[in-house]
């Protein structure tokens, strides 16, 4: 270290990170250096990210077992009636792996459950951007477009479902529900 002769950046404090005596206060190579990087990295790691999409939703297979038990006591609690303990683990399973999507279509029917329509949609939403083939998700949005009055929609999600697995209980229920009327929720 260079000494000079009381700033946080070392000019006055007798200390210089850099290879030469700072050239005026709060000036320091470093922080140059450091300004520059801010700039290209963001573009660089989106570059990174956009070619390599499997790294950005890479799990080790611990977390991924943690997810699904935690999502498997979420279903359990939903089943028991606690909706608040069944929103916490799945969000838990999700933090454990991101990439879950069973646990994010649960999320959105507890919160379809306790009548947050808007959080529902968004939660089945991801849960289709990771997995369009996710049975719950597409039901659950049926559901909520039969709901709004939107049978169109909900005739497409059906159709969907149909192709994805033609005797599943959610394929029925959908059925049902339009089959049973425009009044029918």
């Amino acid at each position: 270290m260079l000494r000079c002769s009381v700033r946080l950046d070392g000019f006055r404090q007798g200390w210089s990170i850099g290879p030469s005596i700072p050239r005026k206060h709060g000036h320091m190579p470093a922080a140059s250096l450091r300004n520059r990087l801010r700039m290209v990295c963001p573009p660089a790691l989106a570059l990174l990210l956009a070619l390599l999409p499997g790294v950005a939703m890479a799990v080790d297979d611990a977390s991924a077992r943690i997810s699904i038990v935690l999502g498997e006591r979420g279903i359990e609690a939903v089943a028991r009636g606690d909706l608040a303990g069944a929103q916490r683990l799945f969000e838990r399973a999700i933090v454990a792996n991101p990439a879950n999507a069973p646990a994010y279509a649960h999320l959105g029917a507890v919160h379809h459950a306790t009548g947050d329509v808007r959080l529902a949609r968004k939660y089945f939403g991801i849960a289709l951007s990771i997995d369009p083939t996710e049975l719950d998700a597409l039901s659950g949005l049926a559901r909520l477009d039969i709901a709004e009055g939107n049978r169109e929609a909900a005739a497409e999600r059906l159709r969907v479902l149909r192709i994805h697995c033609e005797s599943c209980e959610q394929t029925r229920d959908i059925a049902r529900m339009l089959e049973s009327g425009p009044g029918a929720p």
